[in-house]
């Protein structure tokens, strides 16, 4: 390396930001491109937290729902790409991409985490990662209801076999029959065959579970399936059952019976009716919280009604609900993208998602859905 050249000049040549973060949080250094993407001053930056400086909050991001560096790489040594949201220039909120890797201070062998910086531009490869960072929260809600609902059937069939292992217990002709997959049997003292049928059923059960959570993985584009649309609401309303269940509140529908099939994005459809959903769901309150899933047929739309009683949101956030990042909580663990991915997805198939809302009242999303008859 010429003698001209320092490590400090090669990382201010680089256009994305470059920091350096200790185990308490401080960033101990920011190169040029990072300094010039903040409002803040490089004193304000150098020794401030890493969480005040890049995402204005007052506590750490919580490592269970994003992959936070002092969590992922100065304590486990990994190295991490995640997509986060930053405050930068004129404090507005831009997507960046962030490799993290471990750096080990040869002399004291403390570890730090140096983070490279990437600005996302708008282009449709950033709306697609944040499309799936956003549908890996709503996955990370959903996984303990799925977990319990599959767990159920499992613990019926494990019961079944013992109940059948019973029956068979000391009868040799039975079992060499079950051995050999001859399942057809005849009544006798224990009703096998309705062993086998509960067995059978349960299987299903978990099948319709899976093929569900399948069904919302699928990738969300502009081509269009033939859908139902009373079905796909009411399979996506069921895998929000547990969380529902868990809070004691109460989901009602009221699906209008007479919906035409249609074409639209069968993927694109259940992510924004679970996003909804989850944001209802999380808005009202213990016990007396009521949310209302509706389908009516207005001339050439199909209407969505998600309603619930929670505590409403005020005139000045309604305005910036559909805004990337934002989260009527800051601090939590709502990442802010769900509503603006949502809006998204609906206005590219040719619908409109329209909100009201009055605080400690409720609030009300209206999707309408254009009708497209297959086959017209």
């Amino acid at each position: 390396m010429p003698a001209a050249l320092n490590y400090s000049d090669i990382l201010n040549s680089i256009s994305d930001g470059v920091i350096v973060i200790d185990e308490n949080f401080r960033i101990v250094y920011a190169n040029k491109a990072f300094l010039d993407n903040s409002d803040l001053s490089k004193d304000e930056i150098i020794g401030n937290y890493c969480y005040k400086v890049s995402h204005l909050r007052d506590d750490p991001c919580d490592p269970m729902m994003e992959s936070c560096s002092i969590e992922e790489v100065i304590k486990k040594r990994n190295t991490v790409k995640v997509i986060h949201g930053h405050f930068g220039y004129k404090n507005k909120e831009i997507a960046v991409e962030i490799s993290s890797a471990p750096l080990v201070d040869g002399g004291t062998g403390k570890v730090y985490a140096v983070e490279v910086v990437r600005q996302i531009g708008s282009g449709s490869g950033g709306e697609t990662k944040f499309n799936l960072s956003q549908r890996l929260a709503e996955v990370a809600y959903l996984a303990e209801g799925v977990a319990h609902e599959i767990n159920n059937p499992l613990n019926n069939i494990l019961a079944s076999i013992d109940m059948i292992r019973s029956c068979i217990s000391g009868n040799e002709e039975l079992e060499h029959r079950l051995n050999s997959s001859e399942i057809i049997i005849e009544p006798g003292s224990c009703d096998i065959k309705k062993y086998f049928g509960l067995m059978q059923s349960e299987i299903e059960r978990c099948k319709s579970i899976t093929k569900k959570m399948l069904l919302f993985s699928r990738p969300v584009s502009e081509s269009t399936d033939i859908i139902d649309v009373n079905c796909s609401i009411n399979e996506t309303v069921s895998l929000l059952m547990f969380l529902a269940n868990q809070k004691h509140i109460m989901i009602e529908k009221k699906f209008c019976e007479d919906l035409p099939v249609i074409n639209f994005s069968d993927a694109g459809l259940r992510q924004v009716i679970l996003n909804i959903g989850l944001n209802a769901i999380q808005a009202v309150n213990e016990y007396t919280g009521i949310v209302y899933f509706i389908t009516k047929k207005m001339k050439d739309y199909i209407s969505i009604f998600i309603i619930d009683n929670g505590k409403g949101i005020s005139i000045e956030n309604i305005k910036r609900i559909f805004d990337p990042f934002f989260s009527k909580n800051k601090g939590t663990d709502n990442s802010g993208l769900g509503l603006s991915i949502s809006l998204s997805i609906i206005k590219s198939l040719g619908g409109s998602i329209e909100v009201r809302s009055k605080e400690n009242i409720g609030t009300k999303f209206t999707i309408k859905v254009p009708i497209k008859v297959p086959y017209e």
